[in-house]
């Protein structure tokens, strides 16, 4: 029996083995969803697909759609605070006792299906029947890699309302290696007759998803936004445009609020004794070169940094090193994998970080873990510190500045 977070969230990683090869895993969640009775079909979806801002985005929708009066289902990956982060409903996290009286009752339906799930179809599984149980009136759900084959494109009705956020080259190893390629997955969300919510960008994009939504009969709406606007500004006129369809079709009045929900370590900001600390999980080039907008937004021109990234592409960690070299005075590199067996998330070895980071000029040193780095990182002259690379690292190291730091500010 699930009794905490941690049990859950060990019951739902170790639910089924490896996936095997040709697992569909839209086809799966499918399945299961029938074989729950079809919970989706309760509540209306927001379904948000994007290589950078698509979680904070969902979270600005969430928020607005409170704001109007309705109770929201939120489904997000992957969690930095805790399991139940994925499950979350009017607003916040399931809380836990509940959290773990829904894993409980929900494992063995899931089971009952006989068929193999992921852990991340078991989570999106979870969240939708939850969202069912609590009777939310909308769910936002973001998809988990691409969009064509993400579990969550099972989810296929009319009134489906599609979000693509900002794309660009990230999990080439399984998207495709440029920008039209990677923008096709994402599109691949849009089913007959949707509508699908673009914030406006790269006309190539603009251009695929264009394509997509005249194959299936839908529609698009580019979210506009002022030329110079900051990333976060940006994702507010995408959930702000996204909202606004559904006000019209839906008949109601959006809230005159300005909505500012900041998910954990989506450039989270500290400050104490006349320091600043910044956490942040950008993963990939696009998403580094927006906190570094972020950064000198904030007057931050200097700065000792903790970086380290999932094994990937090499030229992955070198186009993300290249950006933060001219802001890094100094380079902390840790090594961390979570989970076991053959479901282990692995950073990079630190020495080949190290040496990527020195051959452009940054001062670079190794540590074994990245509570020993945060140390090393706080112990630092510069006034401004920075830890990025990888929510995952993210998810280990904010407790650890929450416990030092306190909460984190709006503004410096």
């Amino acid at each position: 029996m699930v009794s905490d977070l941690d049990s859950a969230l060990d019951a739902l990683l170790h639910f089924s083995g490896r996936r095997t090869r040709g697992h569909s895993s839209v086809d799966t969640l499918r399945a299961l969803l029938d074989h729950l009775g079809n919970p989706e079909r309760s509540y209306r979806i927001i379904h948000v697909a994007g290589t950078s801002g698509k979680t904070s985005t969902a979270y600005l929708i969430r928020g607005l759609l409170e704001a109007a009066g309705f109770r929201t289902g939120l489904t997000v990956s992957p969690h930095v605070v805790a399991v139940n982060e994925r499950v979350q409903v009017a607003g916040v996290p399931v809380p836990e006792a509940r959290f773990v009286a829904y894993v409980n009752d929900f494992l063995p339906l899931a089971a009952s299906l006989d068929r193999e799930l992921t852990y991340f179809e078991l989570g999106v599984g979870l969240a939708l029947w939850v969202f069912a149980q609590e009777n939310v009136e909308y769910a936002i759900v973001e998809v988990g890699i691409g969009g064509t084959r993400d579990a969550t494109n099972a989810l296929q009705s009319p009134d489906k309302v599609c979000v693509v956020s900002a794309v660009g080259l990230d999990h080439t190893e399984l998207l495709g290696n440029s920008v039209d390629a990677i923008a096709t997955h994402k599109a691949g969300i849009v089913g007959e007759g949707n509508t699908v919510v673009v914030v406006d960008q790269d006309e190539v994009v603009l251009d695929v998803v264009r394509d997509r939504a005249r194959e299936v009969g839908g529609h698009v709406i580019v979210a506009a936004h002022d030329p110079g606007a900051h990333y976060q500004e940006r994702n507010l006129a995408l959930a702000s445009a996204t909202v606004e369809v559904l006000a019209r079709r839906d008949g109601f009045a959006m809230a005159d609020v300005r909505v500012t929900e900041t998910p954990p370590a989506r450039y989270e900001r500290f400050a104490a004794t006349g320091r600043r600390l910044v956490l942040d999980g950008a993963h990939n080039p696009q998403k580094v070169a927006a906190l570094v907008e972020a950064l000198r937004d904030d007057q931050v021109t200097s700065i000792a940094a903790m970086v380290t990234l999932l094994q990937a592409p090499d030229t992955k960690l070198a186009a993300t090193l290249s950006l933060l070299a001219p802001l890094v005075s100094h380079l902390i590199v840790p090594e961390y994998a979570l989970g076991d067996g053959d479901k282990v998330k692995r950073s990079f070895a630190a020495e080949v970080v190290v040496e990527q980071a020195r051959a452009l000029g940054i001062s670079a040193e190794a540590v074994r873990t990245p509570a020993e780095g945060l140390s090393l990182l706080q112990a630092r002259p510069e006034r401004d510190l920075v830890v990025t690379g990888s929510l995952y690292l993210a998810s280990l190291v904010r407790p650890l500045v929450l416990a030092t730091w306190g909460d984190p500010v709006r503004a410096f």
